[in-house]
Order: structure tokens, then sequence, then C-alpha cells
């Protein structure tokens, strides 16, 4: 990589002062939103028993299936799309809500 040069140090130098120096109470350049692509991580820690029946769930489902496995975080995907999803349009939505709520108004008291 080459280093930069005198000139172009200070035509970067210049580029960003322009932009500090936009006077008093001026309102930030906006940048173009961009839409995230790449996926989101997220970890969930449970205990191993419930761990274990999801696995044993999952398969379940693979020999279902008739496939060699069946992930378990495809499971927790599609569980969150029912349940996000809108119990008008997906009549299996109304029963899983209402389960969740249930068990998160039980593990408040």
């Amino acid at each position: 990589m080459a280093k930069e040069t005198a000139a172009q140090r200070e035509a970067r130098m210049e580029r960003a002062l322009e932009g500090r120096n936009r006077g008093e109470g001026a309102a930030p350049v906006r940048r173009a939103s961009v839409v995230r692509t790449k996926p989101v991580r997220m970890t969930v820690d449970m205990p191993p028993t419930l761990h274990r029946r999801l696995k044993s769930w999952s398969g379940w489902a693979a020999g279902q299936l008739d496939v060699a496995d069946v992930p378990a975080a495809e499971v927790v995907r599609i569980l969150v799309e029912i349940l996000t999803s809108n119990p008008e349009e997906v009549e299996m939505a109304r029963p899983v809500v209402r389960a969740v709520m249930e068990e998160l108004r039980a593990r408040q008291q």
C-alpha cells in the first residue's frame, strides 16, 4: 500500500475540516440508509434439559421429513416467524401467541 503524500494528507484534512465547519446549528449531512443484508447473530442460553428436548424434537422432525438433519436454529427461526406473523393470516399463530403470553405472565409472578 502506497504511503500518503503530503498533498493527499492535506486534501484529506481539508475535507474533514469542511465537515466540521458547517456552522453552529447546522444539520449534519444525512447519509443514505443502507438495508442490512448480513444476518443478525443471536445467542440463547438454555438449560441442558431444554436443549436436549429441542434436539430430540429436531431429530423426530428429521425422521418425519425423511432428511438427515433439521437444524435447531431453523426450528427457532420458524417459531419466530409464526409468533410474529399476522394472526388473521396464519391461523396457527393465535394459539402460539396465546401460549407464549400465558407463559410470560406466569414467569413474571
